[in-house]
């Protein structure tokens, strides 16, 4: 069915975009929230406010590059535009749906959303965790990342909607592909890269957004480990766009 979107928004909350030069090819927009204080790892309400009246400016529908893990809360706002039943299909190494959070934060905004009232189901692939040792909401199915060909149409089986959004954290791949500032999981980019185009096809994708870069910080362009670190995460950005864009949007593919 595809992928509805125009282009890419990128969200700088710490820099750690602007060396990934490569991403600029793709129709983008750039929004500001480095100012924006009380938003690492938990975030204020007053900060949730202000991070939301900075995206209702959107002109780029479709990806966001949200940077860290620590700021994966704001697929919670990305949610919000959403007015159809649709299923969020989560790409993660933890489930970030803890509860008793006074104020969300990168571990709690999945049961944040499960208040919003289209979400039909979240299907959470690549916890390390079994599924069986999880108290979740019973709108929530875990699947752990299991590397054999039939695994993927079991993601297609547990969506129960023709519209999704997709939420990728890189910390669900393996260290070979991308490194974050999390524990990592053990999926490939390639079997990504393959659900990602069976959702595309077999689905309606209301949006996607990326997250699980690795902290900037001010000794990175001496640093081997920051420097390869970037590139295998500017790696997997691009060849998560260029699927997402590939085969709906050739139009939206990025220039040479």
């Amino acid at each position: 069915m595809g992928f509805q979107g125009n282009g890419v928004t990128m969200l700088n909350f710490d820099g750690v975009y602007r060396p990934q030069k490569r991403l600029f090819r793709f129709p983008h927009e750039w929004i500001d929230l480095a100012d924006v204080p009380e938003t690492n790892l938990y975030c204020s309400e007053a900060a949730l406010a202000e991070i939301e009246r900075r995206l209702e400016r959107r002109r780029k529908r479709g990806a966001v590059l949200i940077g860290n893990g620590n700021y994966h809360y704001v697929t919670y706002l990305l949610l919000k535009d959403i007015s159809e039943p649709f299923t969020l299909v989560l790409f993660d190494r933890h489930t970030d749906a803890e509860g008793g959070d006074d104020v969300i934060s990168c571990g709690s905004w999945v049961s944040y959303a499960l208040k919003h009232p289209r979400l039909q189901k979240v299907v959470i692939v690549g916890p390390s965790v079994s599924p069986h040792h999880l108290r979740l909401s019973p709108n929530i199915t875990v699947l752990p990342f299991d590397d054999h060909d039939e695994w993927p149409k079991a993601l297609i089986e547990a969506i129960p909607t023709g519209s999704i959004y997709i939420s990728i954290d890189k910390d669900a791949l393996r260290r070979e592909d991308a490194v974050t500032n999390w524990d990592q999981g053990t999926m490939p980019l390639f079997r990504l890269l393959a659900c990602l185009r069976l959702l595309l096809f077999h689905k309606k994708v209301l949006g996607v957004d990326i997250c699980g870069e690795y902290p900037p910080s001010a000794v990175d362009v001496f640093d081997p480990f920051c420097r390869e670190a970037r590139r295998k995460n500017e790696q997997a950005n691009m060849a998560i766009l260029e699927t997402c864009f590939h085969y709906t949007a050739p139009h939206l593919r990025p220039a040479s």
